[in-house]
């Protein structure tokens, strides 16, 4: 008898593995999707067209756990689910259902890594390296059997457009060799082992930038929010400006948060705390559309962004970014 599988993924971080495992001839049974309410979700995919494109069976949920769902699973005779990208745990009862159960893809080398926000937080922390793994899903999120991991090199200058697109592919690799074993039951287990990390949730409100802080802290901040996240932010005349990419120079600057000429025509930066210049190449005011900085008349040598409250920058500096106390190429390579 062949076994079936569903693909589950709400963001666009699943979607080459979903195509190329369509190309090879190994398209599931059923994908289920997000429905509209999370379209403004990071990387959010609706998965209609692709699912039309290869005549597969498509539902749309916002909770994977709920009756409609599982009767779904039941119509499809679904043996296998597949995870890659989706915020909510799979409940046991929901695995107990299916003869193979469940396996997930996460963007980090489990056990380091568990929880939410992987690709902002592997930036923030400045790693060098890291992986993509593929586990089955288990009781404890992101505590399962690990399948496979790719590990790979991470550049200093890094962003998580860029880091978002090599995980969405590393991810159909993982999964483009092991499908068939997974469908017949005989994928590998080995159970995690090392140091257990747990990376927290980060709202939008966590991206308001402090430009007090080193140069290359607001570099990081703003690489680490690039599209698909919302993006890294400061207040600048009661707007809030939204610096979508950018480079850190060596050029210095004025004070803090001050804007100064750093290049040819209408080119400006903002200074950082220890007197570098982070010059944007993208910004966003408001919820506007995304511009050239120099085409906006509001940025003027001299002028200074919003002063953060006392308040936002403790909170700022003092936050708890997950394993920064460690060497992180040790703990990753133990």
């Amino acid at each position: 008898m062949q076994r079936r599988y569903c693909y589950v993924s709400g963001i666009r971080l699943g979607v080459p593995a979903l195509e190329e495992l369509c190309a090879r001839g190994r398209p599931p049974a059923l994908v289920i999707s997000y429905t509209a309410e999370y379209a403004d979700s990071s990387g959010f995919n609706h998965f209609e067209d692709l699912a039309r494109a290869h005549d597969l069976s498509h539902v749309r949920a916002c909770d994977i756990n709920s009756a409609e769902v599982r009767q779904s699973l039941t119509t499809h005779a679904i043996d296998l689910m597949v995870v890659a990208g989706w915020s909510q745990q799979v409940h046991e009862q929901v695995l107990a259902d299916l003869s193979l159960g469940g396996v997930g893809l996460h963007p980090t080398p489990l056990p380091v890594g568990r929880g939410h926000a992987p690709i902002p937080w592997t930036i923030l922390r400045g790693m060098s390296a890291s992986a993509v793994t593929l586990h089955h899903l288990a009781a404890e999120a992101g505590a399962g059997d690990v399948v496979d991991q790719i590990w790979f090199d991470l550049p200093d200058d890094v962003t998580a457009t860029g880091l978002y697109e090599r995980i969405s592919h590393l991810q159909s690799e993982l999964l483009v060799r092991h499908i068939d074993d997974l469908l017949a039951g005989t994928a590998p287990r080995s159970p995690q082992s090392g140091h257990v990390s747990v990376w927290p949730q980060r709202r939008p409100s966590d991206g308001r930038l402090d430009l007090t802080a080193s140069g290359t802290d607001v570099d990081r901040m703003v690489r680490a929010l690039a599209d698909p996240y919302p993006g890294a932010f400061a207040m600048f005349g009661g707007a809030r400006i939204t610096l979508c990419s950018g480079e850190l120079t060596d050029t210095t600057g004025g004070a803090p948060g001050e804007i100064v000429s750093a290049g040819p025509g209408r080119t400006w930066g903002v200074t950082c705390g220890d007197g570098r210049v982070f010059v944007p190449d993208v910004v966003r005011v408001d919820e506007g559309v995304r511009a050239d900085p120099t085409s906006l008349a509001m940025f003027r040598p001299g002028e200074f962004f919003d002063e953060p409250s006392p308040h936002m920058v403790a909170t700022t500096r003092h936050a708890h970014v997950p394993g920064q106390a460690d060497n992180p190429d040790a703990l990753l390579r133990a």
